[in-house]
């Protein structure tokens, strides 16, 4: 695989834990080393990776001040663990310059990181962090989903109360619920 940036983006219900999941397991199985990551912000889950068809992974949360460079750093020099490959969910709820420490990463410590996420929000906005890792990712790779009407879903919906919205902030924890949809079905849900 190299010494790279890997993204692997889909929408809302492309399977994207699944596969990391499946992914690290892979390389676990074979005697890798392997280091999980996960935003805090992303609750849901308490601490573990799960995917929609009940397999779970845990991972070590981090927070929108932790340094990723750093902690590699930490956990290959002073905790001498021979890391060989990084996983990272939820890769949009990253800040900008974590995205830069994830290439750091991979420039620096030659550790491939192996980046999974959505593109884009509810509003079809790609979020900061997946704009900085599409400029900066050696490998980018779509996890496709389909839509009800059986086409690529491609944007993901907010619904609340089950009423499909276009306010609120870009990152939200709480009741709201998400749906993918194909281009047309996205843009009829508006009319």
């Amino acid at each position: 695989m190299g010494k790279k940036v890997h993204f692997k983006y889909g929408v809302m219900g492309s399977s994207k834990s699944l596969d990391l999941i499946r992914a690290e397991y892979n390389y676990r199985e074979r005697g890798h080393d392997t280091f999980v990551i996960s935003p805090a912000v992303n609750t849901r889950d308490g601490g573990q990776i799960r995917s929609r068809v009940g397999l779970s992974l845990d991972a070590v949360n981090i927070s929108k001040e932790d340094n990723l460079f750093n902690l590699i750093r930490t956990e290959t020099v002073k905790n001498g663990r021979n890391i060989q490959v990084i996983f990272i969910d939820e890769v949009h709820f990253l800040t900008v310059e974590q995205v830069n420490e994830v290439a750091e990463i991979a420039d620096n410590l030659n550790i491939p990181v192996l980046c999974y996420g959505l593109k884009s929000d509810f509003r079809g906005i790609l979020f900061p962090a997946t704009q900085r890792l599409i400029e900066l990712a050696d490998e980018l790779e779509e996890i496709r989903a389909v839509c009800d009407c059986d086409r690529k879903a491609m944007f993901n919906a907010r619904f609340i109360n089950g009423k499909p919205t276009k306010s609120g902030e870009q990152i939200m924890v709480g009741d709201q619920e998400y749906k993918s949809f194909c281009r047309k079905c996205y843009n009829n849900l508006w009319k």
